[in-house]
């Protein structure tokens, strides 16, 4: 019987890694807010912890980046759940103004090995945070969906990383 479980438990994670690959219905979606007044300072950390068995779960992967109160997330999975997580998320009251900026069948994943990372109070070059506060303020203004660029996941990515990784 254990071989059996376990069996099953190899085929099920087989079966996601399959799903991973399949690249047909990879849907990517991001959005930008600003935290709420409510926002407390264990939220950002509680969301993390919460949302990474969550969305690795429902073969969700993303990443979020918070810094003075800006608030930006992409989210890549398949269509129906990377929607209804984003109504979810749409209707927590930690943040307001949630706008989304994209939304789009993809060919690639570019965040297959992130269930969520997110972080507050960067150690990141001064630079990168500039960047990333002139990409929220554009997509922030900016009217209609368009794609996140690869480059601009990348430069998310690379925050997270300065955020995750003790100096």
């Amino acid at each position: 019987m254990q071989d059996q479980e376990g069996m099953s438990g190899r085929l099920k994670s087989a079966m996601r890694e399959a799903g991973r690959a399949d690249l047909s219905s990879m849907f990517r979606l991001a959005y930008v807010s600003e935290a709420s007044d409510c926002f407390g300072p264990d939220d950002l950390s509680e969301i993390g912890r919460k949302s990474a068995e969550r969305n690795a779960e429902a073969d969700i992967t993303g990443l979020l980046i918070m810094d003075e109160g800006k608030i930006l997330q992409v989210l890549e999975g398949e269509k129906n759940s990377v929607e209804s997580l984003f109504a979810k998320i749409s209707g927590d009251p930690r943040h307001t103004g949630v706008r989304q900026v994209s939304g789009s069948e993809q060919g690639t994943r570019l965040l297959s090995c992130w269930s969520l990372v997110s972080g507050a109070g960067s150690t990141a070059p001064e630079s990168l945070m500039q960047e990333f506060h002139a990409m929220h303020a554009r997509m922030s203004a900016g009217e209609g969906l368009t794609d996140i660029t690869k480059e601009e996941v990348e430069l998310l990515k690379v925050i997270a990383l300065f955020r995750s990784v003790p100096l």
